[in-house]
C-alpha cells in the first residue's frame, strides 16, 4: 500500500469527513444561498485574523458569484463552525451544525496541493462534491491572490465543482495539455478558445523562458511546456471561471450561446469537463441544476450581496437518548440482542465526557434515564442497570420521540443538536404516530437517527431521520454486527478530531461447533492501537464462551486465569459479563501492531453463534490515522435502477491505493451479499487511483430495507505511486505582458507538476465501516427477468496510432462494461462516429455513423470481455480525404443478450491526420502565437501604445 511520505504526514493535521457524498444542507431562495457552513480544524489554533479573513474571502465570493451567474446567485447566510476548544472569542452555541456536514473545511494543507484550494469532488456530471478545502494560510496571506487570482473569484471557481458538478477546463491530471485543433493547429487546453497566450518552457532557477520544441512521437509541444496567457486580452473576453479564473477579465463561465461567440465553450480541449459532462459547457450544466431550473432567475435590484455571518462553536459533549422499543414483537432473542448492542455502546463507545439518557416505549413511553455524564465507569454501569429487560404491548414510536425531546429540554438546556437514536423492530400501532410528532421533533432540532431490526422501515420515520439531518440503519436478528457497526458510527465524534475516533478495526460473525474452536484474526496497524478493545458476545445460553487471544509476540491473554508462562504481562485481562453475554479485553497502553490471533471456544452441547469486533482509536498526535468513510449515492431505489457504494480510504488527505474493499449488502431475508469495490476510473468510477472505490449494486431480493457494511484490508504491499482526488484552482504561471516579454510567477512554480507523491508501504491493516441503509421499493430481482442494461461507458480514449502515417486507424481504449450495469460480461458493442460535427454524437446518437465488423482491424465488437477488462480496438480510418486532416468523434454503447442497451458512452474527439502536422521537421519550434489574427492585433495595439 502506498502513501505520502511520513515526513509530511507528520504536518498534516486535518480529517477527512465521515460520508462520500455530499451532506449539505445549503438552500437558495430569492438568489440567496442559506445554511453554508464553513467549518475550522481542530487542529488550527484560534485566530480572530483567520474569522475575519474568511469573512472577507467569502463576502468577495458572493459578489463574484452574483456576476458569475448573472445575477442569479450570491450567499446571503453563512455559518462558521469553530473548534470547541476555542475559548477566547465569544461565539454562540451550536445546534445541529458539525463538522462533518461542513461544506468548507479550514484545515492544514494537503500534501500534495499544499495551500491551493480545491474540491473533493466524486460524482459525475451535475452531481455536488464532498467539501472544499481551504487553508489557513491560504485565507490570511495576500500573497495567494497572484498565484490563484481574487480570493472570492477562486472560491466562485470551487463553489462551481461544490454545489453544480462541473468540472475543470484546464488540464488536470491525465488530460493533456496541447492537443491539434480541427483545423490542425496546436492548441492549449482551455476555454474558450480566445483566451490566447504562448507556448513556453519556464527554467526557474534562472528565471527565463524559451519556446517549446515539439515531441518527435506526436509533434505536440515538448513535456514541461506550459501555456502563458497573455495580460491584455480583447475586451470581447469574458470567461471562463473553470479555466483561468486568475485573468482579470475572465468573470463568467463558457457558453453554448452563439451570439457570443468569443466566449463559446471550446468542445475540442481534451479537458474533465469535455469527458465528464460530455462536450457540455460548464454554463449549461449549472443552469440545469436545480438552483436555476425555471427558479432563481436574474435579479439585477440587488445592491449588496454581503453575507451575514454567524460565529457558532459546539458544545463540549454529544448527547444521545436512546429511544428503544420493548413492545410485544421485541421479546425474546430481539430484546437480549437490543440489550447486547446498547450495552456495548454504553460500555465501550461512548466517549468520556459525552451524556447519555435512555427512554423504552411500547403502547406508551417511560424514561429509563435523564441524561447522565459519562465520567468514569460507575456512570456506564448505572446506564447498564437500567437497561430495559421485558417487552409487551404495542408500538408507541411518536411516544417515544417525544419523551427523548423532553429529556434534551429538561433543566431548560437546547435540545438542538441533541442525538436521538430510535431502535425498533416494527411499524408503529399506537398513537400519537410519527407523523404526528415529527413537527415537534424538528422545531426543537433534535437529530433522529433510527436502527430498523427489521425487514421493513417505518416510512414516516425514515423521513423524518432525513428532514433532521440524521442517518438511518438496518440490521437482522440474523447478525448483529451490522447493528453494532451502526451504533460505533454513531458514537463516532463529528468535530474533526480523527485521534478521538474510535474506529471499528475488525468485525466478523461465525458459527463455534459444539465443544469445538474457532480461529481468527485481526491485523493491527502502526496507525492505531490506542484502547483498543477486542470484543465478543454469544448468542445463547449462559454458558461462557472461552477466549483465547494471542499477541503477535506469542503470548497470550485468555478468559482461563490459570496460570500460563506464555501468558502475556497483565493477564488476566479480560471483563465478562453473563447477563449481556459479552466478553471483552481491553488492552492497556497502546497496542502492538502485527497480526493478533483468536481462539473461541463454547463447552455448550450445541454451536454458538459468536460475533468478533474489535475497536480502537489513534496511535499518535504525530501520524494520521488510516480512515475508511463510506455512503450511498441514494438511499431509495426502485425497479430497474442501481445504487453505487463509495468507499473512501485515505491517510490524511492522502488517499490509500490497492486495498481490499468489499461492501457487505444484508437483504431483508438475512442473506448477505458481496460487492467488491474498484478505483479503476471505469463507471461509476470517476477517477482512477484517487483512494475512492465504488461499484454498482443491482441483486435486490425483495422490496424492503437494505444496510451496508464496508470492510477494507490490505496484507500485500504495493508500490504504485498515490494521487490526491479533487479538483483545484489553476494556478499562475506567468503571462505575456503587453510588450510580448514573459512575465514568470516564481510562486507558481510550486503548483506545476503532476498530482504524484512519494509513495511508502502502509503495512497490514484492516477497517470496517456500517453505512446507512437504503430502501428497495421495486420488483424482486430474478434469473426470468433482465431489469439492468449495462453501465455507460465514462472512459472511452481514442488517438491516431501514428500522426506521421495516414494508415495508421485510430486506437480506441476503454473499460469493459457489464451484462447488468458493472457486473458479468455484455454481449455486443455498437460504436458509432461521425466526421467534424461530434456534438451529434450527444444529440443523435443512432444517426451517426455505425463502425462496421471490417472497419476494425483488431478487437471484436461481438466478443466484449469480462466487465472490468481493459478493451483495446484498432479501427480504420478509410474515408474520403479533402484535407490534410479531419475531426472524428467517437462513442459507443454495450448491449446485453436481452438487448437492453446502455446509455452512449463518453465522446471521444480527434484530429486525424492524412499529412504529417510536423511537416517532416518535429524538432521546430511550436508557433508562439495561438491566433495570427489576434498577434496582428497586438501588434497594433503596441504600436499605438
Amino acid at each position: 500500500m502506498i502513501l505520502v511520505n511520513l515526513s509530511f504526514i507528520l504536518c498534516v493535521l486535518a480529517c477527512f469527513k465521515d460520508v462520500i457524498v455530499s451532506s449539505s444542507i445549503v438552500t437558495i431562495s430569492n438568489n440567496g444561498y442559506s445554511g453554508l457552513l464553513i467549518a475550522i480544524n481542530p487542529e488550527v489554533p484560534e485566530s480572530s485574523q483567520l474569522i475575519d479573513a474568511i469573512k472577507e474571502v467569502w463576502t468577495d465570493a458572493s459578489k463574484a458569484l452574483y456576476t458569475a451567474t448573472k445575477q442569479r446567485a450570491y450567499f446571503d447566510q453563512i455559518t462558521i463552525l469553530v473548534p470547541k476548544f476555542w475559548n477566547e472569542g465569544t461565539y454562540q452555541p451550536a445546534g445541529k451544525e458539525t463538522y462533518d456536514a461542513a461544506d468548507v473545511l479550514v484545515a492544514y494543507p494537503n500534501p500534495v496541493y499544499k495551500d491551493q484550494p480545491y474540491t473533493l469532488q466524486y460524482g459525475g456530471c451535475g452531481e455536488p462534491g464532498t467539501y472544499i478545502h481551504l487553508t489557513p494560510s491560504y485565507l490570511v496571506n495576500d500573497s495567494f491572490v497572484d498565484i490563484f487570482g481574487p480570493k472570492g473569484k477562486a472560491m466562485a471557481h470551487e463553489w462551481a465543482h461544490y454545489r453544480w458538478g462541473v468540472f475543470d477546463e484546464t488540464p488536470t491530471y491525465g488530460y493533456d495539455p496541447f492537443y491539434y485543433n480541427s483545423m490542425g493547429q496546436i492548441e492549449a487546453t482551455r476555454c474558450p478558445i480566445n483566451l490566447k497566450g504562448e507556448f513556453k518552457v519556464i527554467d526557474y532557477s534562472t528565471g527565463t523562458t524559451r519556446d517549446c520544441q515539439r515531441n518527435v512521437q506526436d509533434g505536440l509541444p515538448e513535456d514541461n511546456c506550459v501555456f502563458f496567457p497573455y495580460e491584455e486580452q480583447s475586451s470581447y473576453l469574458t470567461s471562463s471561471f473553470m479555466s483561468n479564473q486568475y485573468i482579470k477579465q475572465v468573470e463568467l463561465f463558457c457558453h453554448n450561446d452563439e451570439s457570443d461567440p468569443y466566449n463559446i465553450h471550446n468542445k475540442e480541449a481534451p479537458n474533465e469537463q469535455n469527458r465528464m459532462c460530455n462536450l457540455r459547457s460548464t454554463w449549461e450544466v449549472i443552469l440545469d441544476s436545480s438552483d436555476f431550473a425555471n427558479v432563481n432567475s436574474p435579479n439585477v435590484v440587488f445592491l449588496d450581496t454581503s453575507p451575514t455571518f454567524r460565529v457558532v462553536k459546539p458544545t463540549s459533549s454529544k448527547r444521545y437518548v436512546l429511544v428503544l422499543d420493548t413492545s410485544g414483537s421485541m421479546d425474546g432473542d430481539k430484546l437480549q440482542q437490543m440489550r447486547q448492542v446498547v450495552s456495548i455502546f454504553i460500555d465501550q463507545f461512548v466517549p468520556t465526557g459525552d451524556q447519555v439518557a435512555l427512554v423504552e416505549f411500547a403502547s406508551i413511553a417511560s424514561k429509563l434515564s435523564s441524561l447522565r455524564t459519562i465520567t468514569d465507569q460507575s456512570d456506564r454501569d448505572f446506564l447498564l442497570t437500567k437497561l430495559p429487560i421485558d417487552a409487551s404491548g404495542g408500538t408507541c414510536i411518536g411516544c417515544g420521540l417525544q419523551s427523548a425531546v423532553e429529556i434534551l429540554e429538561e433543566n431548560g438546556e437546547n435540545p438542538a443538536g441533541g442525538n436521538i437514536v430510535v431502535f425498533t423492530d416494527g411499524e408503529e400501532t399506537e398513537k400519537p404516530f410519527v407523523k404526528d410528532v415529527s413537527d415537534q421533533v424538528l422545531v426543537a432540532g433534535g437529530v433522529v437517527h433510527a436502527i430498523f431490526f427489521s425487514t421493513s422501515a417505518s416510512n414516516n420515520l425514515a423521513t423524518l431521520v432525513v428532514d433532521s439531518g440524521g442517518i438511518w440503519f438496518y440490521g437482522s436478528d440474523v447478525s448483529i454486527n451490522s447493528i453494532l457497526g451502526a451504533f460505533q458510527t454513531l458514537a463516532s465524534p463529528n468535530d474533526g478530531d480523527v485521534y478521538s475516533e474510535i474506529f471499528q478495526v475488525h468485525s466478523s460473525t461465525f458459527d463455534v461447533d459444539k465443544y469445538g474452536t474457532y480461529n481468527g484474526y485481526v491485523d493491527v496497524d502502526s496507525t492505531v492501537g490506542n484502547n483498543t478493545v477486542f470484543t465478543f458476545t454469544w448468542d445463547q445460553y449462559n454458558i461462557q464462551i472461552e477466549v483465547v487471544l494471542e499477541h503477535p509476540s506469542g503470548c497470550i491473554y485468555s478468559t482461563n486465569h490459570l496460570a500460563n508462562a506464555n501468558d502475556c504481562t497483565g493477564q488476566p485481562l479480560d471483563k465478562v459479563d453473563l447477563t449481556f453475554k459479552v466478553v471483552s479485553f481491553p488492552l492497556p497502553g497502546t497496542a502492538d501492531p502485527g497480526r493478533w490471533r483468536y481462539y473461541v471456544s463454547t463447552a455448550a452441547d450445541r454451536s454458538q453463534k459468536v460475533i468478533a469486533t474489535v475497536t480502537s482509536q489513534a496511535s499518535d498526535r504525530s501520524k494520521q490515522p488510516i480512515v475508511v468513510s463510506s455512503g450511498l449515492d441514494k438511499t431509495d431505489v426502485g425497479t430497474g435502477d442501481a445504487i453505487v457504494v463509495y468507499a473512501q480510504v485515505s491517510q490524511g488527505f492522502v488517499p490509500v491505493l490497492d486495498a481490499n474493499v468489499l461492501a457487505l449488502v444484508q437483504q431483508p431475508d438475512g442473506i448477505v451479499k458481496e460487492l467488491e469495490l474498484f478505483d479503476a476510473g471505469a463507471a461509476p468510477d470517476v477517477r482512477a487511483d484517487d483512494g475512492v472505490y465504488s461499484r454498482f449494486f443491482t441483486s435486490y431480493s425483495k422490496p424492503g430495507s437494505y444496510g451496508v457494511q464496508v470492510t477494507v484490508s490490505q496484507t500485500v504491499n504495493s508500490y504504485k505511486a498515490t494521487r490526491v482526488a479533487g479538483s483545484r484552482a489553476p494556478a499562475n504561471f506567468g503571462t505575456i505582458k503587453a510588450d510580448g516579454s514573459p512575465s514568470i510567477n516564481p510562486d507558481g512554480m510550486h503548483y506545476v507538476g503532476t498530482n504524484d507523491v512519494t509513495p511508502v508501504e502502509t503495512g497490514n491493516f484492516s477497517r470496517v465501516v456500517t453505512n446507512e441503509g437504503f430502501q428497495y421499493t421495486g420488483i424482486a430481482v430474478s434469473g426470468a427477468v433482465d431489469f439492468f442494461p449495462p453501465n455507460a461507458i465514462s472512459d472511452l480514449k481514442a488517438e491516431q496510432m501514428d500522426v506521421n502515417d495516414p494508415n495508421s486507424g485510430v486506437s480506441l481504449s476503454f473499460t469493459a462494461p457489464g451484462n447488468d450495469y458493472d457486473q458479468g460480461t455484455a454481449f455486443r458493442y455498437e460504436l458509432r462516429y461521425v466526421i467534424n460535427n461530434v456534438t451529434q454524437l450527444v444529440d443523435a446518437f443512432e444517426s451517426c455513423t455505425l463502425v462496421k465488423k471490417s472497419d476494425v482491424i483488431k478487437g471484436n465488437l461481438t466478443q466484449p470481455k469480462v466487465a472490468g477488462s481493459k478493451e483495446t480496438f484498432l479501427i480504420s480510418t478509410d474515408v474520403a480525404v479533402t484535407s490534410d486532416q479531419i475531426t472524428l468523434g467517437f462513442a459507443l454503447l454495450a448491449i446485453d443478450e436481452s438487448g437492453k442497451k446502455a446509455d452512449p458512452s463518453n465522446v471521444a474527439p480527434i484530429v486525424y491526420f492524412y499529412s504529417s502536422p510536423t511537416g517532416g521537421d518535429a524538432s521546430r519550434v511550436v508557433a508562439a502565437m495561438t491566433s495570427v489574427f489576434f498577434a496582428v492585433a497586438l501588434m497594433l495595439f503596441r504600436l499605438m501604445t
